[in-house]
């Protein structure tokens, strides 16, 4: 096969020979070569091997050789090609056991847990980090060649990246990322002067290094994670304060606070000093989300306070309005609202109604908070009915709920434009964002603010504001691309479309337990107001006939909190009756007169008595009479009792017995029978 030698493309004469060119030809050219008849057949020799250079010999030659030896390739590629297989196959056959040829020394692991500065996990990164070291000082030339490789940088190559992989999976540590072969090799010259210490020292800075140990370690830390707060330079003065008490070396606040400021370190001390959420918000990783993919795949709800300014009936100024937001998140359109004076069932119930009367579709998943409002039985039911998927974001984690960023931007370049903006949220510190109290004032003094219902107008103008803009400004301030309203209208093939009678059964929501018919019929707690339900009779009064039928049993109740005079019961999900609130009495005369509901009271008591002690009687009677036709008796007694015994014979029996035990009544041949019985 072709060979390059001393920079030459070579074939030998046995090679040109297999190529179908006769042995005597190429001699025949060689010697004519060499008296100087030609000049195509340019050749040297190595002991007793001659070697042909390619480039000179004529061109039906170089295509047998390129067609022969190389497979169609040019004999130049097809070198390249066998050179790179070459290396593939050291490559392969060497780093396979790169990982297995890095050495951990027992003596280092020792010494990283004297200092007492690191975790055990740490101690085998740290402990492998200087196996790494160790292993790329070994690659030289020497041991490339040795290996089959040409140049050690081919090699280096290879240890420098099954040591990057390592360090992203977490197995090894160095004190500050590698990240090119170039720093990993600065830092391997760094550990044949300074040995360990150049994997230790990076992580606690200059020369204080030294000074800290466990014991100052652990001082800083409890100082540090005081919940009082102290400054760094508070920490630094208790510090070295209690360090000449205790022969401990002293620190400057720089070096205090380099040390405390460790990642590692600050993750420990921040959870003390402010707390669980605050530690958890700034310090804990975040997850990636992609952008939602249609529009109805996720709404997100949320309510907060309207931040406008209005005059009540009374003239006063207020701005306790609040509202209760549904966005849907593929387009950050805001579909549906309402507006009362704090969240409850029935305002959060409003809005999602809103959202789908308006434009009459329901949503794949909901998100919200874990407000009592939005955790009520009545809205799960409605969440349950309304999307596949619906619970609560993570507490105390804004960024995991979309609807306050909507929100926020909301109010900061929509109801900011508006005279009456209250401004942002008391914690922000931009001016931009709050109100200025100078208009505000004029305002009042002009009698300029907007009434309730015109400021709810006002707010509906803002929304509709919202919804017509576009994704972003151009560079002239205006708003450009695809309103947010025409985005939430895209077609799609997974869009659940409402008709009318599907819109109505979404909002009556199934509570979760079942509910017990009781005397005073099914008692349910709505936003905080308890309400008794019953299914009247046909009259309208009480609910005498469904009680009898019904008492102590166990109904699925459903309910809408936007109709909650009303509630429906199901047993095995096949409906039973419409329950609807219990009717109160009056309790005096002066309001009897007033309602004038005393026909309904007279009419309860005469229910109440057709339907107690009367309807058992006759009930019973009615029974005994079914059993005297049929000739039957109940089975397993004496022969005494209301079964077998016509009524007037059984009365007279009884009223013999109770006068004979009294000593009333004269005895006779039945009363000698019956004193006998009753003395058994």
């Amino acid at each position: 096969m072709p060979i390059i030698h001393n920079n030459i493309l070579c074939v030998t004469v046995d090679e040109l020979t297999d190529c179908d060119v006769s042995k005597r030809t190429v001699i025949d050219g060689l010697l004519s070569q060499r008296k100087g008849l030609v000049y195509c057949w340019e050749h040297h020799k190595e002991g007793r091997k001659v070697y042909i250079h390619y480039e000179t010999l004529k061109d039906n030659y170089k295509l047998l050789i390129k067609t022969v030896l190389c497979g169609g390739v040019d004999p130049e590629l097809w070198l390249q090609n066998k050179e790179a297989e070459k290396l593939q196959r050291n490559l392969e056959r060497v780093c396979s056991n790169l990982n297995n040829m890095v050495e951990v020394s027992p003596e280092e692991i020792n010494t990283l847990v004297r200092s007492g500065l690191f975790s055990p996990q740490d101690v085998q990164r740290i402990a492998r980090a200087a196996g790494w070291l160790r292993l790329w000082r070994k690659m030289t030339v020497k041991t490339a060649r040795s290996y089959g490789f040409t140049a050690v940088t081919e090699l280096q190559a290879e240890v420098f990246k099954r040591c990057l992989n390592e360090q992203t999976a977490g197995f090894v540590k160095f004190p500050k990322a590698i990240n090119n072969e170039r720093v990993l090799d600065r830092k391997a010259r760094e550990y044949v002067r300074q040995d360990l210490d150049c994997l230790i020292a990076g992580y606690f800075g200059n020369a204080n290094r030294e000074k800290i140990d466990t014991t100052v370690h652990a001082l800083l830390m409890d100082f540090a994670g005081n919940p009082v707060k102290w400054s760094f330079e508070d920490i630094g003065l208790y510090y070295n304060t209690t360090a000449r008490e205790k022969g401990l070396p002293l620190m400057t606040v720089s070096a205090i606070k380099q040390h405390l400021n460790k990642p590692k370190h600050k993750r420990v001390w921040m959870a003390a000093r402010h707390g669980k959420q605050a530690t958890d918000i700034l310090q804990l990783p975040q997850i990636e989300r992609a952008p939602v993919s249609r529009p109805d795949a996720l709404w997100s709800l949320d309510g907060t306070t309207m931040q406008l300014y209005y005059r009540d009936a009374n003239g006063k100024i207020k701005s306790d309005l609040y509202v209760y937001f549904v966005a849907d998140v593929y387009s950050s359109a805001i579909i549906g609202y309402s507006v009362a004076f704090s969240e409850s069932t029935g305002m959060v119930a409003e809005a999602l109604k809103m959202a789908v009367d308006k434009y009459g579709y329901k949503p794949y998943q909901l998100q919200y908070d874990n407000g009592a409002a939005n955790v009520s039985q009545a809205i799960q039911g409605i969440m349950t009915n309304m999307s596949r998927v619906h619970f609560p974001c993570t507490p105390y984690h804004g960024n995991s709920k979309y609807i306050e960023t909507y929100i926020g931007h909301f109010q900061q370049r929509v109801l900011r434009a508006y005279e009456e903006f209250k401004g942002g949220n008391i914690t922000t510190r931009s001016l931009n964002s709050k109100a200025n109290p100078e208009l505000l004032a004029r305002l009042k003094k002009e009698d300029r603010f907007k009434t309730e219902s015109e400021i709810i107008a006002l707010f509906d103008e803002a929304v509709n504001k919202w919804n017509s803009r576009g994704e972003k400004r151009n560079s002239y301030g205006e708003w450009v691309g695809e309103e947010k309203i025409a985005r939430y209208m895209h077609e799609h093939a997974d869009r659940q479309r409402l008709n009318y009678f599907e819109k109505i059964s979404l909002f009556m929501g199934e509570l979760k337990q079942p509910y017990q018919y009781k005397q005073q019929g099914i008692t349910i707690t709505l936003g905080g107001e308890k309400r008794k339900y019953i299914v009247p009779d046909m009259d309208g009064v009480a609910d005498f006939e469904f009680n009898r039928l019904h008492h102590k049993k166990y109904f699925n109740v459903r309910i809408n909190p936007l109709s909650p005079d009303f509630i429906t019961l199901y047993q095995d999900n096949k409906f039973v009756a419409t329950a609807h609130v219990k009717e109160k009495y009056s309790a005096c005369v002066a309001d009897m007169k007033e309602r004038g509901d005393g026909a309904k009271i007279v009419r309860f008591r005469q229910k109440a008595e057709e339907y107690g002690y009367e309807y058992c009687i006759k009930e019973m009677e009615r029974q005994r009479e079914i059993l005297f036709k049929q000739d039957l008796k109940a089975t397993g007694t004496d022969g005494f009792g209301w079964y077998d015994t016509p009524k007037a014979i059984y009365n007279d029996t009884q009223n013999t017995i109770e006068d004979i035990r009294n000593g009333m009544s004269e005895t006779t041949e039945v009363d000698a029978r019956l004193a006998a019985l009753l003395n058994m």
